[in-house]
């Protein structure tokens, strides 16, 4: 056991200084360019993509592949390079011939001649893959209702958009009758006339150039909450003691946080988050700072949260007050 140990760490220190060590080897210039790519093939064609693939050249003063395009097997353009033996091109039309030739570089700038011409058309074969990373916040921010969707973004290159679907009612049919928009990106926000306290229901489907379009994303929901209504301390209000906030628990057990700043607009000085099973009740709400100075205005607002989101789901306007005398 103990010898196998020892040849773990003899290996081990082996790798770390081979790891440690100068590889770089001088190349020399021999004047001659490399060989051509031979073996040249289309691996993948379709979805507006093209994979093309070669031998590896086996030069030792070998540094890297030119990739020629052309649209009608006449004049070549450099598209791009790489040091592998395949390369990707994408965005292209589905119903157009592309044609393709590839040489090979070395490190002294030396280019091989053009290989053979290799050609395909990628036409639209496939829908997009089902988007991921589905999520929904309900918001009641300054005045403006709306649900705020995420998704993750798809890979494809064809892609066009994200197509998005609501229901008041679980496990609906995403058709025409459920449509509300499109996307071009990863997030949507639906400003439709909703309601408080009511589930809105959701999925997507992400949809490419050709029209066709992806199995539908998971369904998720959330509902929109009211305000909480401030009892103490008043806006713009004088006092000399505070050891309470006071407001008024919305229509559901809810999430709640109040937010404490120096400033109208940041300057966090203090907050709490907790959960509340109080329906239209009033909360108070211990302030446990470790100081505060009298003289000055202090802000204070109080969300909601739905859904475990890190985003609130309602938000108060800013209110202020105003603390006569210090305490501890």
């Amino acid at each position: 056991m103990r010898y196998r140990l020892l040849y773990i760490i003899f290996s081990l220190f082996l790798f770390i200084n081979s790891c440690n060590r100068d590889n770089t080897v001088l190349q020399v210039d021999d004047g001659i360019p490399p060989a051509v790519p031979t073996n040249v093939s289309i691996f993948f064609a379709g979805d507006g993509e093209i994979i093309l693939q070669w031998k590896l050249n086996s030069e030792s003063d070998f540094d890297k592949y030119h990739i020629y395009q052309s649209l009608s097997n006449t004049t070549f353009n450099l598209v791009g390079e790489t040091k592998d033996n395949f390369f990707v091109v994408d965005s292209l039309e589905y119903n157009q011939e592309y044609f393709f030739k590839i040489t090979s570089v070395d490190h002294s700038g030396l280019e091989s001649e053009l290989s053979v011409v290799v050609s395909a058309i990628p036409i639209n074969k496939n829908p997009p893959a089902q988007p991921r990373g589905f999520q929904i916040n309900a918001r009641n921010w300054q005045n403006v209702k709306y649900f705020n969707l995420t998704w993750y973004k798809n890979n494809e290159s064809d892609l066009a958009g994200y197509k998005i679907y609501r229901s008041d009612q679980p496990g609906f049919i995403a058709d025409t009758n459920t449509y509300v928009g499109i996307a071009n990106n990863m997030e949507f926000n639906d400003t439709s006339n909703f309601s408080f306290y009511k589930d809105y229901y959701y999925k997507i489907k992400a949809i490419d150039r050709g029209g066709l379009e992806s199995n539908v994303s998971d369904e998720i929901s959330d509902q929109i909450f009211e305000i909480p209504e401030i009892v103490y301390p008043s806006d713009n209000s004088q006092i000399s003691l505070i050891n309470d906030f006071v407001i008024k628990a919305i229509q559901k057990p809810a999430e709640y946080k109040i937010i404490v700043q120096t400033n109208e607009l940041f300057g966090e000085f203090w907050s709490t988050k907790f959960s509340s099973e109080k329906i239209s009740d009033t909360l108070q709400v211990k302030f446990t700072p470790l100081f505060i100075d009298a003289g000055i205005y202090y802000y204070w607002r109080v969300a909601t949260y739905s859904n475990g989101n890190s985003n609130p789901n309602s938000v108060s306007k800013v209110y202020k007050f105003f603390l006569t005398s210090e305490f501890l």
